[in-house]
């Protein structure tokens, strides 16, 4: 695959490199649009001559070719749904760990008797209380 489009490339470059030539050795200037556009229509067909043989797949029908596209697009989107299953579990599995450790020590300190003295604290250092002050404007 690497060196057919290897081989396609060199040959557009070599392709490119005379139809140069031919521009700059033209015998008048009035045929200079004419073989600028034969050289750009022969270019196109130099550029899509690889793009056709990749999609030819080598001599495989076009209904086959669509379902091997379709079969391989199907089995990534299955690897990546299991991918996110797996990591969904993993993430619950953190999460779980956390809460039951976090539940321990708040048993323990309730079990101590400080946690609720520092819960109370803790719930008088966090109310905040705002007052708004009424604006008064006046158009004049």
């Amino acid at each position: 695959m690497l060196d057919a489009l290897l081989a396609s490339l060199q040959q557009m470059s070599v392709f490119m490199i005379c139809a140069q030539a031919l521009i700059y050795f033209k015998p008048k200037g009035s045929y200079e649009k004419y073989l600028k556009l034969l050289v750009s229509a022969m270019v196109l067909v130099q550029l899509l001559g690889p793009v056709q043989a990749l999609l030819s797949g080598g001599g495989q029908s076009l209904e086959e070719r669509i379902a091997f596209y379709t079969s391989s697009f199907e089995q990534g989107m299955g690897e990546a749904a299991l991918e996110e299953y797996r990591v969904e579990q993993i993430r619950r599995q953190l999460l779980t760990s956390q809460i039951s450790a976090q539940m321990e020590t708040w048993s323990m300190e309730t079990e101590s008797g400080t946690g609720e003295e520092e819960y109370a604290e803790q719930e008088k250092v966090d109310e905040v209380r705002v007052q708004i002050d009424p604006v008064i404007v006046e158009i004049p």
